[in-house]
């Protein structure tokens, strides 16, 4: 339950801008190479890393949210206003939506994540049909209004607010400057590449099973190899349901959280907490040790 020490909060921070801005610098190094298939893919595979160290930041807010980032309540307030104001948004705003998304998980008319993205049919059934729908929607650019959104208000602060606009402006200065890598590794991420990851997640964490009344059968783990993990979901944020039934966890521990509840059969028998695979490897190790 051990939470980063402020020291280590800030520098886990600074490392994710510096691997944003880094991955800048390195996007608009390849587009000055002769343009090549190489340079094509390595350039996409930049845009979209700088999404996914972009969903990061958006994950610490989302620990600061239920304070379980930092050790001192102050520091999870400040880091996730800081992150925010990064992402152009609301700290207030984030953290009031979410708290009532894990109050009434998948309830439309209570759960203010949810509400707004109800039209995407995150409570359909789960089939061929609704996947490729989930999948083609971000191509199609319909989920951008409701996860591209920027909050300019002051409500986090008149600090936070100039921050927020002084990063508009130097988006515009560099778009001015170098307008294809400002688009390319600037834009690009942060207003579609991004907000996809963050569409798609929110399939994985709950789609098929928006309304179910059971806590445990309301969310699922999305356990992948590590590689996949460490670069679509940063933060330990695979380990959904785990943090729907334990909020108070930091995402550091999630993964021991997880470890000690597949020994409980009620969770180890849902398919959206254990891989089968995984359950009778419990499974057999539970025998062994019981034998």
């Amino acid at each position: 339950m051990t939470r980063y020490t402020r020291f280590v909060a800030w520098s886990i921070v600074a490392t994710y801008i510096g691997l944003v801005l880094g991955s800048i610098l390195l996007g608009t190094y390849l587009l000055s190479l002769p343009l090549s298939v190489a340079t094509v893919v390595a350039m996409a595979a930049t845009a979209a890393f700088i999404g996914t160290r972009l969903r990061g930041i958006n994950n610490i807010v989302h620990e600061c949210s239920h304070a379980t980032f930092a050790e001192q309540r102050q520091d999870n307030v400040m880091i996730g206003r800081f992150c925010t104001a990064i992402l152009l948004k609301s700290f207030r705003k984030y953290r009031d939506d979410h708290l009532s998304h894990h109050a009434n998980n998948g309830d439309y008319e209570h759960d203010a994540e949810f509400a707004l993205i109800e039209k995407f049919g995150l409570h359909d059934p789960i089939s061929p049909r609704t996947i490729l729908r989930h999948v083609i929607v971000p191509l199609t650019g319909r989920h951008l209004p409701l996860y591209t959104g920027i909050n300019l208000s002051a409500e986090d602060g008149r600090f936070f607010q100039g921050l927020k606009l002084l990063l508009l402006a130097l988006m515009a200065v560099f778009l001015f400057l170098n307008p294809l890598a400002a688009l390319v590794f600037v834009i690009l991420p942060v207003f579609y590449i991004y907000p996809t990851f963050n569409f798609w997640t929110d399939c994985l964490d709950h789609a098929g099973l928006v309304g179910a009344e059971d806590e445990l059968e309301a969310s699922r783990n999305v356990l992948a190899p590590a590689p996949v993990r460490l670069l679509f979901f940063p933060r330990n944020d695979s380990y959904h349901l785990v943090h729907h039934l334990f909020p108070q966890i930091p995402a550091r521990h999630l993964h021991l959280a997880h470890e000690e509840l597949s020994r409980d059969p009620s969770y180890r028998r849902l398919p959206s907490a254990v891989r089968a695979h995984d359950r009778s490897t419990v499974e057999r190790s539970l025998d062994a040790s019981s034998s």
